[in-house]
């Protein structure tokens, strides 16, 4: 070893006995803190008895000290001794050596220096000598020396008493250090200080669930006992409650989170406590999907919210839900057992689907805290109910067979469908036929249907009944459709019994209504005259006469009331006939009937009643008089029209009794034929056959001795009775065949039966025949004869028209101081008489045929009337109001002219067809006349006869205008000529036209005039069976009209042409139409139900205003609640009664 290495061993040495030094010192400098800090921490604790606070200070603290410490004083110095991180270096340690010994120096230093310098350069030799010779100088100086550790003796006087005090301590005050050094070493835990009370919390757990409350029960114990306790948290201190002599409370309310606090009592605390909060289960999130049945018609829902709910039968409901601090959750519904739901990504979720109202309870539950949870709810279901029916029924008033059934059905969800059902039975109650019929509805909750029918469709027999109801199903799609059905509604054919017992009734009715109507008419007449004589003799109306007016007034209504009684009773009787087998000429006379009454009531009797209300207010007297005249003629018009009608109602009830006769003869013959074939086979005993001839006897000496007895005195009611003597012997002559037949049989002589069964059956049609001939007088000479009156009446009404036209004319030109002018009204008043005689006959011929127009009286009144106002203007001579009163005379004669034509044509008709029967024998159908034509006949004819007209009215047309070439020079200048102008002037106003012949023209329009009301019968013909062209035939008959009107008034023009024309043409396009029309009724004949029928105007006008009240109220709602939208459902069916 050299000296130089020698001399590093040294440095080494030297570098580790300075780390030493440092470790030593640091050492003992930890010992002096750690035990002073250990002292004072001690006997502070021990006395203080420091917060929590303090006493983790004072522990963190003298950790985070004493580490620092010993890791800088003590592990470091380690650490450099065992060389590891970075120590002092030789250069460093030699300077240090060289500060100590002064013999050194930097001779130390130098010799490193030269060390370094030996490596870089080339005299290593000489470098190594100098470094020896150095380092042998300094060998023999001990370099360990340069650090002394005696001087760390400087802090034993700090350690050395913390020692002794710390020894005293522990032996004089053992539980300073150990009282002290436990509190220290716990310093989370509160230590109270001794006290003379001790705090006792009563709750076994200081825990509860959040968000609750939370009571805190404290009771002291000991020999000072406090008065009053606090709760004390950070720096607040809150008064607890006393309870008792020695306990206290505290209620901490909706607790969130833990809380810690101390008990304090005459100015001591307790430990510290802490109330936990326990974690309860709470619902985070949660989704509810109600899936509503598909046949409600509601759109499946989302709700965000947990609660009752209401929901139709068969609805799926679906809850999923986040709940947190939750372990466990399950649902139970009603009384089933809970079920447990599975999680899945954190949601629980379940499905149920309710049928019935249901409550379900949702647990949730926390396993670390065993708290549960739970939430109730109820589900109403509303289960889907019946439909709800509402039919109304509605026959129309004048045709009762026609049935209306209109209403609503209404359900909950929708209406699937409404059916009608209806089924006819016999007498026996068995079913004869049943439909059933899907009636139109309207989608949604509520919908409104209607059925009309016809029940004369069905063609009901005498105790035939038919019974028909409404059903209504709903769309119910969890448990199956439901149907509601309404009440039996039914419509029962009366038996013949009862037909004739109700009729005989209502025609007894009618009569005395009749009857009394004419008595009160009669009063009024008396009360008119009475009244004006009255006025004749006074000034002024007085208080005396408007009373006696104000009676009348009360007579004439009471006397309407009586009228709208008999009409209601004559619509009846009409209406019973309707379910009997009578003859079209007796449905015509009750069709004339129902015409005159309407005319009395509607026309007549109002107005009389407007006259007699003006006459009440009328202040002047000569006004009031004529007024009172006006109504006393109009009151005789009444009278007459009554009187006819009452004598039409004998007419008619005598035709029926002898048709409901004739058609008894008629099934006797029936029957009798039936025995005839019977005794000819020879199968049954003669002694059966001998008694069922006695019943059929016995049958006809029945109805002789009834129906004939009775039809024979109301025939003696009549004015013109019928000669019923040969019926009464034809019947007669039935029986005897018939006593004979039934002896023959008696005596086996089967042959010589039949004969006399074959002759009583012949005696029987014939009966029937004559009856039938006698009851509408079909019989040759009455026709014949009412042909001839006519013919007679007309020819006079004719023949004073042309009278009054010359007169009028002459009267033109007449000076009145002439005495051509007084013989002017010596012609006026033979007028007038011949217009009075016509009245006296056409009332009395009104009173025998029923065809004759309904206001043919009113006429012949008018035309008297204007014939007297004529002699009185003439009287008075006043010209112009005179042929004012000419022209209305000829206006009623051509009225009554064409009336008569028309009726003429009508009689004509029924003489052909009585002579047709008369050849033929007899008739086949009930009611001894041959059917009437179809309606495509009739409209043939019609266009035939018009075609006729029209050729005729261009005929005279075309020899008019050669005339007026032929005579256009001679009408220049002269006094003639002038007065012909005048007379253009004065009655023209024809346009292009000009006069024609009055006879021919008069006659043509008659022509138009039949033609106008036989269009007129066959539109209503039209129809009443559902087919026809209202409008365009309505169309024509105005255009026939006017046409009418210009022939009655002799305007021969250009445009009368041109709307025969129109006419014709309008005429073809209704034929053709009425051809398809019945080519389709051909085609669909063998379903004759199923025909659509036209409503009866009275049930049309109900549906229009049904039908227009529910759409100004039913619009279409929004999307509402189950319970809005049944409040808006029975509104509409409320609106719908």
């Amino acid at each position: 070893m050299t000296n130089y290495d020698r001399l590093i061993s040294n440095l080494d040495a030297f570098i580790r006995k300075y780390y030493a030094n440092q470790l030593l010192r640091g050492t003992l400098i930890i010992l002096i803190c750690i035990i002073a800090y250990i002292l004072l921490a001690t006997v502070g604790e021990y006395y203080l008895y420091l917060p929590v606070w303090g006493r983790i200070t004072i522990i963190s603290i003298f950790l985070i000290a004493g580490l620092t410490a010993l890791g800088w004083l003590v592990i470091l110095p380690l650490s450099k001794m065992a060389r590891m991180g970075k120590v002092i270096s030789h250069e460093q340690a030699a300077t240090i050596i060289g500060r100590h010994f002064p013999e050194v120096s930097d001779k130390l230093l130098n010799i490193l220096q030269l060390k370094n310098q030996h490596d870089i350069t080339a005299s290593k030799e000489l470098i190594e000598a100098s470094i020896g010779q150095k380092a042998a100088q300094i060998a023999v100086v001990p370099f360990t020396g340069a650090v002394d550790l005696a001087r760390n003796r400087k802090y034993l006087p700090y350690l050395l008493p913390l020692i002794l005090v710390g020894v005293f301590i522990l032996v004089a005050a053992p539980n300073v250090f150990k009282d002290g050094s436990r509190r220290l070493l716990q310093p989370t835990t509160t230590f109270e200080r001794p006290t003379p009370f001790r705090f006792i919390v009563k709750n076994d757990k200081l825990q509860t669930v959040r968000n609750a409350d939370f009571v805190l029960q404290v009771i002291v114990d000991g020999n000072a006992l406090p008065a009053e306790m606090y709760m004390a948290t950070g720096n607040d201190k809150i008064l607890m409650q006393t309870t008792g002599k020695n306990e206290f409370q505290y209620t901490f309310r909706n607790v969130t989170e833990p809380v810690t606090f101390h008990l304090y009592a005459s100015g001591f605390y307790s430990k510290e406590y802490t109330l936990t909060v326990a974690q309860k289960p709470v619902l985070k999130a949660f989704r509810v999907k109600v899936n509503y049945p598909d046949y409600t018609g509601r759109k499946d829902e989302e709700r965000s919210s947990l609660g009752d709910m209401t929901v139709p039968a068969g609805t799926y409901v679906s809850w999923a839900f986040a709940a947190a601090y939750t372990d466990e959750a399950r649902i139970r519904m009603g009384d089933g057992a809970a079920q447990k739901l599975t999680s899945q990504m954190g949601m629980f979720g379940a499905q149920y689907r309710f049928m019935n109202d249901t409550s379900y309870v949702l647990t949730l539950k926390n396993n670390g805290s065993g708290i549960t949870d739970s939430f109730t709810y109820h589900i109403k279901v509303i289960q889907d109910e019946y439909p709800v029916l509402q039919v109304q029924e509605f026959k129309d008033t004048v045709n009762g067979t026609q049935v209306l059934i209109n209403g609503t059905a209404g359900d909950d969800y929708g209406v699937s469908k409404v059916l009608f059902h209806i089924k006819q039975t016999g007498a026996d109650k068995k079913v004869i036929a049943e439909k059933v019929v899907p009636l139109k509805t309207t989608p949604g909750t509520l919908t409104t249907f209607q059925h009309y029918f016809d029940v004369s469709v069905f063609n009901l027999q005498p105790d035939q009944q038919l019974t028909y109801y409404i059903e209504a199903w709903d769309n119910d799609g969890v448990h199956g459709s439901k149907a509601t059905r309404s009440a039996e509604m039914s419509y029962k054919m009366f038996s013949v019994e009862q037909i004739d017992s109700a009729m005989n009734a209502n025609s007894q009715q009618i009569n005395s209504g009749l009857s009394n109507s004419a008595e009160h008419t009669q009063e009024l007449q008396s009360q008119y005259k009475e009244m004006q004589t009255k006025m004749l003799q006074s000034d002024n109306l007085d208080f005396e006469q408007k009373q006696n007016l104000q009676q009348m007034a009360n007579m004439q209504q009471q006397l309407q009331q009586q009228m709208e009684a008999v009409k209601k009773r004559l619509e009846d009787q009409i209406e019973q006939s309707k379910q009997k087998e009578y003859s079209e000429d007796l449905k015509d006379k009750q069709d004339a009937l129902q015409k005159q009454m309407d005319n009395l009531l509607n026309k007549e009797l109002k107005e009389q009643m407007k006259r007699l209300q003006d006459l009440m207010k009328q202040l002047n007297k000569d006004k009031a008089l004529q007024a009172m005249k006006e109504m006393e003629q109009e009151n005789k018009l009444f009278n007459m029209d009554l009187k006819r009608m009452q004598e039409l109602m004998k007419q008619m009830e005598m035709q029926m009794r002898l048709e409901d006769l004739a058609n008894k003869m008629d099934k006797l013959a029936e029957k009798q034929l039936d025995l005839k074939s019977q005794t000819d086979k020879g199968k049954k005993d003669k002694e059966q056959l001998s008694k069922e001839q006695d019943a059929l006897k016995k049958e006809l000496e029945n109805a002789m001795n009834k129906e004939m007895k009775e039809a024979q005195d109301l025939n003696k009611q009549q004015e013109s009775p019928q000669n019923l003597d040969d019926v009464a012997k034809t019947g007669d002559e039935a029986k005897k065949e018939m006593q004979q037949s039934s002896q023959q049989l008696n005596d086996g002589k089967a042959g010589a039966s039949s004969k006399s069964q074959s002759q009583a059956a012949q005696n029987l049609q014939s009966m029937a025949q004559s009856m039938r001939n006698s009851a509408g007088g079909m019989d040759v000479p009455t026709i014949t004869k009412d042909i001839r009156a006519v013919r007679q009446i007309l020819t006079n009404l004719v023949r004073l028209s042309f009278d009054e036209e010359r007169l009028m004319k002459t009267v033109r030109v007449t000076p009145v101081a002439s005495q051509a002018y007084l013989n002017n009204q010596d012609e006026q008043k033979r007028l007038h008489a011949n217009s009075r005689m016509i009245r006296d006959s056409l009332f009395e011929m009104s009173k025998k045929i029923a065809k004759l127009h309904a206001s043919i009286n009113k006429e012949t009144t008018e035309l008297e009337k204007e014939m007297s106002a004529s002699v009185t203007g003439l009287e008075n001579r006043r010209i112009d109001e005179v042929v004012v009163r000419q022209q209305g005379a000829m206006m009623h004669t051509n009225n009554l002219a064409l009336m008569l034509n028309e009726t003429l044509a009508n009689l004509m008709q029924m003489q052909a067809q009585a002579m047709k029967q008369g050849k033929a024998g007899s008739c086949n159908k009930p009611g001894g006349m041959t059917p009437k034509p179809g309606p495509g006949e009739q409209l043939s004819d019609i266009i035939t006869k018009q075609q006729q007209l029209g050729d005729a009215m261009q005929q005279m047309k075309n020899a008019q205008q050669q005339r007026n070439g032929s005579e256009q020079g001679d009408k220049q200048g002269d006094k003639q000529g002038e007065q012909g102008g005048k007379n253009n002037n004065n009655n023209g106003k024809q346009g292009n036209g000009e006069y024609g012949d009055p006879q021919q023209l008069a006659m043509l329009a008659q022509q138009q005039a039949a033609l106008r009301r036989q269009l007129q019968q066959l539109n209503s013909l039209l129809n009443s069976k559902g087919i026809g062209n209202a409008k365009v035939l309505k169309d024509i008959q105005d255009k026939m009209d006017r046409t009418e009107t210009d022939l009655v008034n002799r305007r021969l023009s250009n445009e009368l042409l041109q709307r025969q024309r129109e006419i014709m043409s309008r005429l073809l396009q209704a034929e053709k139409s009425l051809r398809e029309q019945e080519q389709d009724d051909k085609r669909s004949s063998k379903n004759p139900e199923e025909i659509s029928r036209p409503v009866p105007p009275e049930l049309q006008k109900y549906i229009n205003q049904r039908q227009q009240l529910l759409e100004q109220y039913k619009t279409v709602p929004a999307q509402l609640k189950p319970y809005y939208r049944d409040m808006v459902q029975q509104y509409y069916q409320k609106v719908g009664k």
